[in-house]
């Protein structure tokens, strides 16, 4: 069997397929997907970022402000940490009942709309704002995943916010490489 062909067929299930424990909520579209895209970053970034975290832990030494000074050495620390491993594979099911991402699964009734960001090769993402205060809203990478076939499914179960873009974070993020 080709591997275009087996990748057709993960990401079309057939009807027979759902996921386990649930035989009434079918399975429609699944993917794989990384749970965050990596930037790269050369030398150059890192003897930037470093020179710019010693001049605000030094401003925060020279004013006196000692948590200050902590609180940035602590985050630097774990965004080092955090941004240095590779990210995770995860499952993406869509079904009749809702949305997995990974163990997580959203109901549609928890989902008040989506919007697909598409701009290979920086940005491909399903985007959902749910009703939870907590957590109001979730970004999946479509990865290789055809985003007009997601859209379709989804946009018979929940609204879509037509022309959706990137929130202004994720494109200073982005654009600084973070």
């Amino acid at each position: 069997m080709s591997e275009e062909k087996e990748i057709q067929d993960i990401k079309k299930p057939t009807d027979t397929q759902s996921h386990p424990g649930a035989h009434h909520n079918k399975l429609l579209i699944t993917w794989k997907a990384p749970d965050f895209i990596p930037h790269q970053k050369g030398a150059k970034w890192f003897i930037i970022a470093g020179i710019l975290m010693l001049l605000i832990i030094t401003y925060a030494i020279y004013t006196g402000s000692a948590t200050m000074a902590i609180v940035f050495i602590v985050l630097a620390g774990t965004y080092y940490l955090t941004r240095n491993q590779a990210p995770k594979i995860i499952d993406i099911k869509i079904t009749e009942l809702g949305i997995f991402v990974g163990t997580k699964f959203y109901p549609y009734n928890t989902i008040n709309s989506f919007w697909i960001v598409y701009h290979p090769p920086f940005v491909r993402t399903l985007n959902l704002k749910l009703s939870n205060k907590t957590c109001s809203r979730i970004v999946i990478q479509l990865d290789a995943q055809n985003p007009v076939e997601v859209r379709k499914v989804l946009a018979k179960e929940i609204p879509e916010i037509e022309g959706g873009k990137e929130s202004t974070t994720e494109v200073i993020t982005r654009m600084l490489r973070l």
